[in-house]
């Protein structure tokens, strides 16, 4: 088939590249022209600089997919399916329509769609929006087509799953595949695009699909939330307690899912804060108050300042702290909601010496934010550590697990339990442990 995909980033150049793979026809556009650049480069290394996703890279380069910012390069008197993949963040929850990211490509793209076929627009066409969005916006989309003259289309949802730094295996292995329609023929049409996937493919309304998708994520948002503000904070009060052997010990009911029993420093990305933030805004647009969506989302931000407000107690100011880990999670280089964000902006105003940050992947991300020249982003973990006296583990790095603590280093800040098992031994060489789940052990 015949497919466009609108935006490349995350979603839409993991989407477009699987596509591809499948032997569709795929052109894919974005207004960002350094990242056309490197997605079409087919050189791995620029592939992965711009968007590093396990796999993704391979992809791109073993199939042909053709790059574009020109919109008026977009094959549309042939495409069959068009896929919206914006960004849709929660600051534009409260803006009129002409001022999101959505609708404003959407726009763009019907100036185009409307002079299609020498302006006869006599070949059908299915907009698919792909992006986590408020229920309705399907309906809001079909509309506003309409009053921008498109003519000949359907509009339909199929709401992504994805797991960053899983989503290659996530696409081509998926658990479901929702599609959201209003006709038999787009369905059709869906199926066709997904064949070797028939037997996932779960068939609602668009609403339900919109539904779903924010639902799913709020349900995985909550049980990380829960877990970091019961089990963890539990075990980081009452002394004796193993965050290990509880979880193991109450996940072992099979009615207990083992995913999301962690504990960590804060629940980042793209999605699961947005996304509750989402609900609860469609929420009180019918004067709902879910105070319970609300407790989810201040239980994260409260998580992460009080794995900060531990490590504070001891003094940051004057000190160097190795900030091991930018991204928000292991294998991606987004930084999107990631905890190192915020912790930086809380040392730097605490009047830190330096910090030396280190990611395998998201370092040049993490680092155009930070100006500050008391920010130096290191090309290894043996330089992060270098004569820091405070090591800071933020994401869940492999690497981090096998850290040699110098004998600079006078503070721990484990915030994934990275070096769990270790904590009594570090503790005994007179390094204060500050770890989520743990006590604080101090022996100084």
């Amino acid at each position: 088939m015949n497919v466009i995909i609108i935006g490349t980033g995350f979603v839409g150049a993991t989407h477009a590249a699987v596509l591809a793979s499948y032997g569709h026809s795929i052109t894919a556009y974005d207004i960002n022209e350094g990242r056309i650049k490197d997605l079409s480069s087919k050189d791995p290394a620029k592939i992965d600089s711009c968007i590093y996703e396990p796999g993704l890279a391979q992809l791109i380069q073993k199939h042909q997919i053709t790059f574009t910012t020109k919109l008026e390069q977009l094959p549309l008197e042939t495409t069959d399916i068009i896929f919206l993949c914006l960004p849709t963040p929660a600051s534009e929850l409260e803006l009129p329509d002409d001022k999101k990211h959505l609708f404003i490509a959407a726009k763009q793209l019907s100036q185009h769609l409307t002079k299609r076929n020498n302006g006869k627009q006599d070949k059908h066409i299915l907009l698919v929006n792909k992006s986590t969005v408020p229920i309705g916006t399907a309906d809001k989309l079909r509309q506003h087509l309409h009053d921008w003259g498109v003519q000949n289309y359907t509009v339909a949802s199929n709401p992504e799953f994805l797991v960053e730094g899983k989503a290659v295996q996530g696409s081509q292995h998926p658990d479901r595949i929702v599609i959201g329609v209003e006709t038999q023929e787009d369905e059709q049409t869906l199926k066709q695009l997904y064949a070797v996937h028939q037997d996932k493919i779960i068939t609602v309304k668009p609403k339900d699909a919109e539904a779903i998708k924010l639902i799913a994520n709020f349900e995985l948002f909550s049980t990380i939330v829960r877990t970091f503000q019961v089990a963890g904070r539990l075990c980081e009060v009452e002394h004796g307690l193993n965050f290990e052997n509880i979880i193991k010990g109450v996940t072992t009911d099979p009615r207990i899912p083992k995913w999301g029993h962690h504990t960590s420093l804060y629940a980042g990305g793209s999605c699961f804060e947005k996304d509750a933030h989402n609900l609860q805004h469609t929420l009180s647009k019918h004067n709902i108050k879910s105070e319970f969506v609300k407790s989810i989302i201040e239980g994260n931000d409260h998580q992460l300042e009080n794995f900060y407000k531990r490590g504070k107690a001891f003094g940051f100011n004057g000190k160097t702290v190795a900030l091991l880990g930018t991204a928000f999670k292991q294998d991606t280089n987004d930084v999107r909601m990631s905890p190192a964000i915020q912790l930086t902006n809380w040392l730097l105003s605490d009047g830190v010496k330096q910090i030396n940050a280190y990611d395998p992947q998201a370092g040049q991300n993490y680092k155009t934010q930070f100006p500050d020249q008391r920010v130096k982003l290191c090309n290894t973990l043996e330089e992060a550590l270098a004569n820091s006296e405070i090591v800071m583990i933020c994401t869940d790095w492999p690497e981090f697990k096998n850290i040699k603590m110098t004998n600079s280093v006078k503070l721990l800040m484990d915030g994934r339990r990275s070096l769990a098992g270790q904590y009594e031994e570090i503790a005994r060489k007179g390094i204060i442990v500050v770890a989520v789940g743990s006590p604080t052990i101090n022996r100084l």
